[in-house]
């Protein structure tokens, strides 16, 4: 069923009509259809335009242009000039060929010029002044692609479409390449005409493209409008998380449709947080903060909640009045998983793992006083400064083996996907009874849990902690209760395709 919002192009490259004839029944959701026929040779465009019920798009892109016409420039003109006459709604030139393509056409009925540029040149000043050049071309649609090389390229698009909306035309700007796959989304809630999508992740026709699947169904694109509560998740590395796909679908599900069309949740993978924060704060509604980042963020706050003061980490920032406030909803899932059995703890906790995360689960434990916490991980220096920060000991993993304790919380991210079989330090202290909570959630039930419960432990799994952090999080961004039985029905639903 086509979109109400912003389109979906779906971008098709065959190289026989047996490809076309396959795919056009599995065609038939998207908005508009591409077809790159720069590697197929002579076509039957009137057959091609039966074949597909939605606007067409005719493209033949040389190879010094990005496709994959080896002939002649000129060769192209009788099968633009065939588009034309079988009825495609629009041709696609570029701009260096345009002189030598428009002047031996003729125009009829319905089809219109999209006027396309694509270049491997960064940077607005130098893009912008081909965008002037563009439009002193008249066309249809503005076309301009550009090569983006780092996550803050994708910047760029939102300055171009600017510019090109003061002149008052319809554009379609974003960069290309994987780090560019951002700008795709943020030029469709910009107002991009529409947006090229892939038939599925190996039959992109650009590097970076999102699939038709992703973009309808996991960033809801067609129902989306102006971006002003973009939120995402930074850290790095977060290509496994399907953590966006988890908050679209509830901002789908669970928030009223004006309220739903203004959120969207994206992936930021940054490595250095100074260079992201000074490029991306203005754009940013709310943040979602993982590895390595949760503990250099708190210096960027203008308001911090008790549970970020008290443990010195922030995994969520929201602008307030005041500001950007930081809150630690680790702590808030640690605390409430653990406050049931408040009454079995009596002989204290061991946490394994020196970072963030740890100091989340101390701060869990002392608000549940829980008493004594034992910290033990490889890093020395840094285990003995969590333990005088927060007044508790510090033990080598040898040291620690004998102790007593009622629960154990296991902190680094050794047996995460896609390492699924190393387990962690510390399965000498998995003993009968005892609670254990591994905070990774991918997979559902680690090595780590798999032992601990063959002991006889009582487990608890890192999906349950990221369940409650996730309630708390759509709450804290949207203002909106969710509980965490409707979180983790769209969990076990995105759960079941990969």
């Amino acid at each position: 069923m086509p979109s109400e919002g912003n389109p979906l192009c779906l971008s098709l490259l065959p190289t026989r009509i047996e490809d076309l004839e396959e795919w056009a029944p599995q065609s038939r959701d998207a908005d508009m259809v591409e077809l790159r026929l720069d590697r197929f040779p002579n076509p039957d465009l009137n057959r091609l335009r039966r074949l597909f019920p939605q606007p067409l798009i005719y493209t033949c892109r040389l190879v010094s242009e990005g496709g994959g016409w080896h002939d002649a420039s000129e060769k192209r003109v009788p099968l633009f000039q065939a588009a034309i006459d079988a009825g495609f709604e629009f041709i696609d030139v570029e701009f260096d060929s345009v002189t030598r393509i428009l002047p031996q056409l003729s125009f009829s009925g319905k089809t219109r010029l999209i006027l396309s540029h694509h270049t491997q040149e960064v940077g607005y000043a130098a893009l912008n002044v081909k965008l002037r050049q563009m439009l002193e071309v008249p066309a249809e649609v503005y076309k301009l692609i550009y090569q983006a090389y780092h996550l803050n390229d994708n910047l760029i698009t939102l300055e171009l479409i600017d510019s090109a909306r003061k002149k008052g035309v319809r554009y379609l700007i974003h960069a290309m390449g994987e780090e560019g796959r951002l700008s795709r989304i943020l030029g469709a809630l910009k107002g991009n005409a529409w947006t090229y999508v892939a038939f599925r992740p190996t039959k992109e026709t650009a590097s970076g493209q999102l699939t038709f699947q992703s973009a309808r169904y996991h960033y809801f694109l067609t129902d989306k409008t102006s971006p002003a509560r973009l939120i995402g998740l930074v850290g790095y590395p977060i290509r496994q998380s399907k953590g966006y796909r988890l908050h679209n679908l509830l901002f789908q599900q669970k928030l009223p449709p004006k309220l739903r069309r203004t959120f969207l949740y994206v992936n930021f993978p940054v490595k250095e947080w100074p260079a992201f924060w000074q490029a991306w704060k203005e754009q940013v509604y709310g943040l979602s903060i993982t590895l390595p980042h949760k503990e250099a963020v708190v210096a960027y706050l203008d308001e911090k909640s008790p549970g970020v003061r008290i443990s010195g980490v922030c995994n969520t920032m929201v602008r307030s009045r005041n500001g950007w406030k930081g809150h630690n909803t680790d702590l808030f899932a640690i605390e409430n998983l653990l406050k049931p059995y408040k009454p079995l703890l009596k002989e204290g906790a061991v946490i394994i793992g020196t970072g963030a995360t740890a100091r989340s689960a101390i701060a869990a434990l002392k608000r549940l006083e829980v008493y004594p916490i034992v910290v033990t991980g490889r890093n020395l220096e840094r285990g003995q400064w969590l333990a005088r920060w927060f007044g508790i000991n510090f033990l080598t993993f040898s040291e620690v083996q004998g102790i007593s304790a009622s629960v154990i919380i296991q902190t680094t991210p050794v047996g995460m996907f896609p390492e699924v079989d190393q387990v962690p330090p510390g399965v000498e202290l998995l003993k009968k009874d005892r609670i254990v909570l591994d905070v990774i959630y991918n997979p559902h039930k680690t090595r780590f849990l798999q032992i601990a419960e063959e002991r006889g432990c009582r487990i608890l799994s890192g999906v349950d902690m990221f369940l409650l952090q996730a309630a708390r999080q759509f709450k804290l961004f949207t203002g909106e209760s969710v509980s965490v039985s409707e979180v983790k029905e769209a969990w076990e639903k995105i759960s079941l395709f990969n």
